[in-house]
């Protein structure tokens, strides 16, 4: 079979099975009760990330069997999904036993450590015009280890909406298939497609049934995998792609921790602070309309994300520069806005 076959058949089989498995979690997965950050209202069953978990472990493996010739790259990609797995393992335990954020940052920064120092690592970083910055074993460790936490964290923070941060890394993961497609990273394209089929089986789960949720083994399995692909296929890919198509929930994470460090705010402190919470509690709009706005922004950077790597190297920092100013004064333009007095 042909490698864009087995990608298909990979891709159905972690759909499917994705799905299925909720059904399984929704009979007997925990609760989550709202809490100080959450914006639903009612108990619902979470750990729908278990079923995202199993589904892209089971497409991977189908699109291994069905290639048939050995896949270049396959065992950097499986490593990633399955460290992407420990971490939603994690998440899994969170779900039933509150971990708190600081256990849940150690655990994070311990498997990124692990991954960058053992796996794979950044040891220099592209500035264009065919230079480099240098950045050697030890900085490179450090530095992966902290964009494999931050990018996860990102997508966790943003977890706070039905099909908010699920959608999104769909768009994300998908993209990162159509680069390794293009640039002949196909265990890459492989292991990012399965699990994007796996997150859209499990999304008419979420939004808008509203009967499960991916909770933190569905988020910080997604944020890691797509963090850690990005790592992986940097021979190939552009440094730039998975950043760009991110930048959206890195932008409001950290302008929002920025926020509330200034005002002296713990950033360990559960909070309603994010400009999509804000968004909702400014508009009183249902969850479904802001995730489809919010989809369709991270679709725009996915997109010039891919426009980008196909842009002569030497462009691409200050067009990943360009996208991250955009992005930061429209986040600012529109927060100002949403912390106006609302008329009575």
């Amino acid at each position: 079979m042909s490698l864009g076959w087995a990608v298909v058949a990979g891709a159905g089989t972690s759909l499917a099975l994705a799905s299925a498995f909720c059904a399984l979690v929704g009979w007997a997965g925990p609760l989550d009760a709202p809490g100080a950050r959450s914006s639903h209202t009612r108990p619902t069953v979470t750990s729908a990330g278990l079923a995202i978990m199993a589904g892209s472990a089971m497409g991977l493996l189908v699109f291994a069997r069905l290639a048939g010739s050995p896949i270049p790259g396959l065992g950097m990609a499986a490593l990633a999904l399955g460290f992407a797995g420990a971490l939603g393992l994690l998440g899994t335990f969170d779900d039933l036993v509150d971990v708190g954020a600081k256990g849940k940052l150690l655990a994070q920064a311990a498997v990124g450590l692990v991954f960058a120092a053992m796996i794979a690592r950044i040891e220099a970083l592209p500035l264009g015009g065919g230079v480099s910055l240098p950045l050697g074993p030890v900085i490179g460790v450090l530095g992966t280890t902290l964009w494999l936490v931050v990018a996860t964290n990102a997508v966790n923070f943003m977890d706070g909406v039905d099909g908010l941060a699920s959608g999104s890394l769909v768009i994300v993961l998908a993209a990162i298939a159509i680069a390794g497609l293009v640039e002949g990273e196909p265990a890459v394209a492989g292991a990012a497609l399965v699990g994007a089929a796996a997150i859209a089986g499990f999304l008419p789960w979420n939004i808008p049934s509203k009967r499960l949720f991916q909770g933190d083994a569905g988020s910080l399995f997604s944020g890691f995998l797509a963090a850690s692909l990005a790592v992986a296929a940097s021979g190939r890919l552009s440094l730039y792609l998975v950043p760009t198509a991110l930048t959206p929930f890195l932008t409001d994470v950290l302008l929002t921790l920025l926020v509330r460090a200034r005002r002296g705010q713990s950033l360990f402190e559960a909070h309603r602070d994010h400009l999509y919470q804000l968004w909702l509690r400014s508009t009183g709009k249902p969850h479904a309309a802001l995730s489809l706005r919010v989809w369709a922004i991270v679709a725009a950077y996915a997109a010039y994300g891919l426009a980008c790597e196909a842009a002569p190297e030497g462009v691409r920092p200050p067009l990943f520069a360009l996208g991250v100013a955009v992005a930061a004064m429209a986040w600012r333009r529109m927060r100002r806005q949403l912390e106006l007095p609302q008329p009575a």
